[in-house]
């Protein structure tokens, strides 16, 4: 569904996230061994443990999918966390000193929430699975939130499209046209008393399967502080409004 996502360009947030998740077999027994108050023979148990290396498996490749933004990596991801998890609780039963073990088991357990978090808000738009119901895939007769389209280079001429996800990083847009990677490109947008035009670029191209309809993946350049609080605006009134109307937000006004 993606074209050349390798040559996609991530925020630096998602590039130290991914850093932490390939370092995961050195890190996770530093860490473990300072919060849960390890003794070397716990580190060197954690070490020789094949559950880890099986966990560490799972964070690497959660860590390289993510970087070159696959969609596999999104599950790799999950079963990553889930398992970190049940091994951390391993390791506060077998091998911990700490008199808190409860409050330390809660403290990895929001670093882990706060890294899914992270991450999730990071690759969700423009990069991958952007909030689309699966009757918007291409349904005829559903309705969503125009906008123009307009190539700022290349001669490619403007058209419309169909605003389907939108938050302050990028926009899922469903569009009939291919645009180039990495050509950069306007969206104007009016609706809800609103109106901009959002500068950006296109960073992928998803064809038409059973959950995406086929469009483009725009990822916004830096907004000015007037402009993203306008856009902060647009994002909820247009999410109210898709979840009001089961998932067809209103026309522009």
């Amino acid at each position: 569904m993606l074209q050349n996502a390798a040559e996609m360009v991530m925020s630096r947030t998602l590039r130290i996230l991914t850093i932490f998740m390939v370092g995961f077999p050195i890190l996770h027994p530093l860490l473990s061994a300072l919060v849960f108050q390890l003794p070397i023979k716990g580190v060197v148990s954690i070490a020789l443990s094949p559950l880890f290396y099986l966990l560490s498996v799972f964070w690497v490749m959660s860590g390289i999918g993510i970087r070159s933004f696959h969609h596999w990596s999104w599950y790799t991801f999950g079963v990553a966390q889930v398992l970190a998890a049940y091994f951390n609780a391993l390791i506060l039963v077998n091998h911990s000193n700490s008199e808190f073990k409860g409050f330390s088991f809660g403290f990895v357990m929001l670093l882990q929430y706060l890294l899914f978090r992270l991450v999730a808000h990071e690759v969700r738009v423009p990069y991958l699975f952007p909030k689309i119901n699966w009757w918007e895939s291409g349904i005829a007769g559903t309705h969503h939130l125009e906008v123009d389209l307009t190539p700022t280079q290349g001669g490619v001429p403007a058209s419309k499209g169909q605003l389907l996800d939108l938050n302050l990083r990028g926009c899922f847009i469903k569009s009939p046209h291919d645009f180039r990677l990495h050509d950069p490109i306007q969206v104007r947008i009016n609706a809800y008393g609103q109106e901009l035009v959002l500068p950006g670029r296109v960073v992928w191209n998803a064809k038409s399967t059973v959950t995406h309809p086929k469009g483009i993946g725009i990822q916004f350049g830096e907004l000015e502080r007037p402009l993203k609080r306008k856009t902060r605006v647009l994002i909820k009134y247009f999410n109210q409004q898709k979840e009001s109307s089961g998932g067809n937000p209103a026309l522009p006004a």
